[in-house]
């Protein structure tokens, strides 16, 4: 929607900035920098406030989407309720499982809508407590819509989200199965499964990487988005998947993990991309998370130095000069992980 003379605009700088984004408003013919952001919503959403305080006005027939929605309703939970960071990032999650939704209107959003997210994620294997977790999302940002007097209805209770049934226990892949997925490195997307076998990443940590956080020369890849405090680090490139780092540098975008036009992968998209190599291999039932778990398991059966061992993986340690990553520190952890085979 073309938006009317006088009601400002968002630009985006050049340059490596903390807050590209840049609302300018027109005074005396000269453009007039009022706020910076982080993203092209947040800018959006103060640009909307702006126009409704100091102007009076707002865009004839500008519906909110679900994600105006969330970001207008995080600032102000997180005000009242002061949530944990394992809560914020869980928040974070269950909203990216609604990217599909993103940019509907909130009002428009029907109780299928809801309920087809759920049923492709249990299609996919997600647990019952993540599914759980994206009812809660919708139904928080139902509630805050009544508070700001958006019309919608709350679909949440109305969610059929399966039994919470025992999860089962993660199993390493076996020699073969990686044997398999080596043997089919030329179809795209393969390559995914090893660097997560070889590096103990979790699937989100993969998915967020960017190519300014892998370092060629040095050989290691600096994680700066995980679940957890103890999950920013720094993991060596085993020297079997270098290769394969190297060539998706070269891909299009800024995103390691993106497709051959270089659009990064969401998780659910990811999610397909994972039951067509699994497919390929015969392996079906495995998850992403157990490749984690075989890493855990390759690293026990060679003896690996436990403290080595923790950071690779990102599981929190007792002491914090561990996360301290001396050149002595980083020959340690390249032993360690190229202990896989």
């Amino acid at each position: 929607m073309r938006k009317p003379n006088g009601y400002g605009s968002i630009k985006k700088l050049s340059g490596n900035r903390r807050r590209p984004f840049v609302f300018v408003v027109s005074e005396s013919g000269r453009q007039k920098p009022v706020a910076y952001f982080t993203n092209q919503i947040d800018a959006e959403i103060f640009q909307a406030d702006y126009n409704k305080i100091h102007r009076h006005r707002s865009l004839p027939g500008h519906q909110i989407t679900l994600s105006e929605l969330y970001h207008r309703w995080l600032p102000a939970h997180v005000a009242d309720t002061a949530p944990s960071s394992a809560t914020l990032c869980s928040y974070k999650n269950s909203y990216r499982h609604l990217s599909s939704l993103h940019y509907e209107a909130f009002t428009n959003l029907k109780y299928m809508d809801y309920q087809r997210i759920i049923d492709g994620m249990k299609k996919s294997g997600l647990s019952y407590s993540s599914c759980k977790k994206v009812r809660s999302l919708i139904s928080l940002l139902a509630q805050y819509a009544s508070k700001i007097e958006l019309t919608g209805k709350n679909y949440a209770p109305l969610l059929s989200i399966g039994k919470n049934k025992p999860i089962r226990p993660h199993k390493p892949f076996s020699r073969q199965n990686i044997n398999r997925l080596w043997s089919h490195i030329d179809i795209p997307d393969v390559d995914t499964a090893l660097i997560l076998l070889y590096t103990g990443m979790r699937i989100g940590e993969l998915l967020h990487l960017q190519k300014s956080d892998v370092n060629l020369r040095k050989r290691f890849i600096r994680i700066t988005k995980s679940k957890t405090a103890s999950g920013i680090r720094i993991i060596p490139i085993h020297s079997r998947i270098f290769p394969l780092v190297t060539a998706r540098m070269i891909h299009s975008g800024s995103s390691l993990i993106s497709d051959i036009d270089g659009n990064p992968y969401t998780y659910s998209r990811y999610c397909t991309v994972w039951q067509r190599i699994i497919a390929l291999i015969n392996a079906q039932g495995h998850t992403t998370h157990d490749c984690r778990h075989t890493v855990t398991t390759l690293l026990d059966n060679a003896g690996a130095n436990e403290t080595a061992k923790r950071r690779i993986l990102g599981h929190s340690g007792r002491d914090v000069t561990e996360r301290v990553y001396t050149h002595k520190g980083l020959r340690q952890l390249r032993k360690c992980i190229e202990s896989l085979r």
